[in-house]
């Protein structure tokens, strides 16, 4: 008896802790988003997932952007946004073996700015999951333009 309410209790919290969903966006937007415009008056935010190894690969992980799921990355993906000018703020939520909360980053930004955000694993895949700056727009750019779009799937 103990071992059936057990795995009923189990089943229900796999049930309801729920998964990150992955979910395309359309090629047309995708093209779009890749000339990088600006946007007059907003801010555009891109957080681009680079390329993982080992375990990483797997993971899916969930954007947010002010307490907002923008999208979920794996590897090779992107999400995209825009946000009125001032203070904000990109966090992770991860599935996987860690499953939890990933990197939290706080960023400021101005009207016409166009902003990248990178996400991925430190350590060559061994360390945790992290969201930071590129090094370059270049970099970044390269990254989105290499990269499939994502969109907010059903399950966040």
């Amino acid at each position: 008896m103990k071992r059936r309410i057990l795995a009923a209790v189990l089943a229900a919290s796999v049930f309801l802790s729920g998964c990150a969903t992955y979910q395309a966006g359309s090629l047309s937007v995708s093209e779009q988003l890749k000339r990088f415009e600006p946007v007059p008056g907003k801010a555009s935010i891109y957080v681009c997932r680079i390329p993982a190894v080992l375990v990483a690969r797997g993971v899916k992980t969930v954007v947010y952007v002010d307490n907002e799921a923008i999208g979920t990355l794996r590897q090779n993906s992107f999400v995209h946004t825009v946000v009125e000018p001032g203070k904000h703020g990109v966090l992770l939520r991860h599935d996987g073996i860690n499953a939890g909360a990933g990197g939290f980053m706080p960023f400021e930004v101005s009207a016409g700015e166009v902003r990248f955000f990178w996400v991925g694993v430190t350590g060559k895949g061994w360390g945790v999951l992290t969201v930071d700056n590129f090094d370059s727009e270049q970099e970044a750019r390269e990254c989105v333009l290499g990269a499939e779009y994502s969109v907010p799937g059903a399950a966040q």
